[in-house]
Order: structure tokens, then sequence, then C-alpha cells
């Protein structure tokens, strides 16, 4: 019997990419879809997906989605408390084993928050977060972490509900890539970030810019996705579901320097910049970007802080290796892409 599948976030980047790898890969699975409205063409490009319409504060329809479907995948607001424990509770209502996947992301690692923050802006952290044999450091992260409110709740939930509800937290760190799906397809953060270097009329880096995130392509990510779902629809598999349910996807790392000279360098020989060459800023220049996001000091964590993870239990759990393109070589078309948007 197919399994029932519903889905959240499909007008998004990721949710939009997995969502449309779901349904060519597996036509045979019964998929609804979570919307707000009905996007362009879609009846035409999956005639076979049924929608629920809502917002994210429309729980009771959230929780009766929830409690048709055999998995949930939430690829929509990872922050919404509401939604995600309107999910659960239609998961747990069941009375049977269901399946529910959480998008996060890296930020929940990132010291922009932690004591040492400050310090480490610009420059290089040795800490590198281990989903495998460090799960025990990674899903005790301070309250104040970002995502962690969330991770927290459907952890929580996991313990209570052992028996019923298996749950999955995918972690992915900077995605890049173009994107599939009915909405968006652009990557987010450089959108973001050529924003900010617009504004400036240079590319830019904190301090002496060797701070360190994780990237991911989003065709990996997918991968990551298309196998947990996979698992779960034929029952779990030999995959860790619960609390230690955490799914790193980090395939390669950049430094902001190095992001900041790449960036530059196209920007500049699309007449866009007046100089190739990135410069410093100070941290009263990061502390007055990206005001727009609702989110304390947002500025650091995208641009001066760093965030580090190893994926050792997707290679280990899910065989995952990535094999997309590495993020120089799709740099540029990246960011062609966000400057249709910014």
């Amino acid at each position: 019997m197919s399994p029932k599948i519903f889905i959240t976030g499909i007008t998004g980047y990721i949710g939009g990419s997995v969502f449309d790898a779901i349904v060519k890969r597996h036509p045979e699975y019964d998929v609804t879809a979570f919307v707000r409205k009905t996007p362009s063409d879609f009846e035409v490009k999956y005639p076979d997906v049924k929608l629920v319409y809502g917002t994210w504060d429309d729980s009771e329809i959230l929780k009766k989605a929830a409690s048709e479907a055999d998995i949930v995948v939430q690829c929509g607001n990872s922050d919404h408390l509401g939604a995600v424990t309107a999910l659960l509770d239609g998961l747990v209502a069941r009375g049977k084993k269901s399946f529910y996947i959480h998008l996060s992301g890296t930020g929940i690692l990132s010291d922009f928050k932690d004591p040492e923050g400050p310090a480490n802006r610009g420059r290089l952290s040795q800490k590198v977060y281990n989903d495998l044999t460090g799960i025990a450091e990674v899903i005790s992260r301070p309250d104040g972490s970002l995502h962690r409110h969330t991770d927290k709740a459907i952890q929580n939930a996991a313990a209570k509900h052992k028996d019923v509800l298996k749950t999955a937290i995918v972690c992915p760190p900077d995605i890049y890539g173009r994107g599939h799906g009915p909405g968006k397809r652009e990557s987010i953060y450089f959108p973001l970030f050529i924003d900010e270097i617009k504004k400036l009329g240079y590319a830019f880096y904190s301090r002496e810019g060797e701070n360190l995130r994780g990237w991911v392509h989003i065709d990996d990510l997918v991968d990551v996705y298309i196998k947990l779902i996979e698992a779960a629809a034929a029952g779990g598999g030999n995959v860790t579901w619960g609390p230690e349910g955490y799914f790193f996807t980090t395939s390669q790392e950049a430094s902001q320097k190095e992001l900041a000279t790449v960036t530059g360098r196209i920007l500049h020989a699309k007449g866009l910049i007046s100089s190739s060459e990135p410069k410093s800023v100070s941290d009263e220049v990061i502390e007055q970007m990206l005001k727009a996001i609702p989110y304390p000091d947002i500025g650091f964590y995208m641009f001066s802080n760093n965030s580090r993870a190893k994926p050792e239990r997707a290679k280990k759990e899910l065989g995952y290796e990535p094999k997309a393109p590495t993020l120089w070589e799709t740099v540029e078309a990246d960011i062609d892409d966000a400057l249709r948007v910014t």
C-alpha cells in the first residue's frame, strides 16, 4: 500500500525541491501538500497531488492533515512552534507508527550566540559538531540557539510518544545550486549577501574573514530527504528515529573571505561594484545588516561567525555521498540567480 505523505513548504527553495523529487521519483506515493494558494500551473505539473489550504497559524487544519498521513515532511517555517506542535499532535492522534521529518538548520550550531561568539567573529573556530559520536552535545544546545525551541519540542514529543511517533531532524548548512519545484529556486544566502554588498558598494568580510560555514548543494540535500522518506515508507529501515535522529548534510566549507573574494570578482566583472577587492568591515557595520530579518544579531550569524558540522549519521545510516558540483563550480550561476531577485 502506498504511503500517504503530507508535505509543507512546497513553494520554498528547499521544500519545493524536496516535493518535486518525491513526486518524480515516487509517483506511487499518495502526496498531499500544504499551501496558502495554488501555485501557477500546479494542476498541469502535478495532477495527482492533493492540496490543503491554510497558514501556519491554522493549527486545526494542520493537525487534521497530519492525522491523515503516514509521513509528515515539514519543510516550511521551521521556527513556527504552533505549526510544528499541530503536526506532531496530528500524528500522535493516529495511535499508530507515524513519521515526522523536520527541516532545521546548522544555525543551531553557530557560535554567534555562544559566550565565545564575539571573540570568534571573523576568526576560525576549531569546533566541529558531529551528529553521530557527538549527538548528546548537538541535542543539548542552549535554548537561545537558532531553531532550538522547535527542535527541542520535536525531541520531547519523540521521547514521550516513542511507540508511535518516529522523528528525524534534517539539519543542512547554507545551501547552493538551483532548486526545483513550484516556487522559489534561488539560494537564500546569496541574495542576502549581494543586497548588503550593493548597499556598501563592495564585497566584504568580518575582521579577518576566517570564519567558516558549511555548505551543501540542494540536490545532495534532497537526496538525504528522499532516503529518509524511503526509509519511513519501509517502516523505518535502519535509521535512527527519535531524539537522536539528527542528520547533518554538510559537504564542504567556505570562509567568509573566500566568499567575498569570489563574489566581489563576479560582481565587478558585471559592472555592479567599482572594485573586485573585498574589504574587512567592523562589527558596527555588520550589526546594522539584515535588519529586515526579525532576529537579533542575525548579521553576525550570516557573515561573522562559525557553524561547522560533520554528517556522520547520514553517511552511516543513509549511505550519503555528496555527488553534486561544488560551491565554486556553481557560484556564478547562483549569483546570477540572486541578481534576478535583488
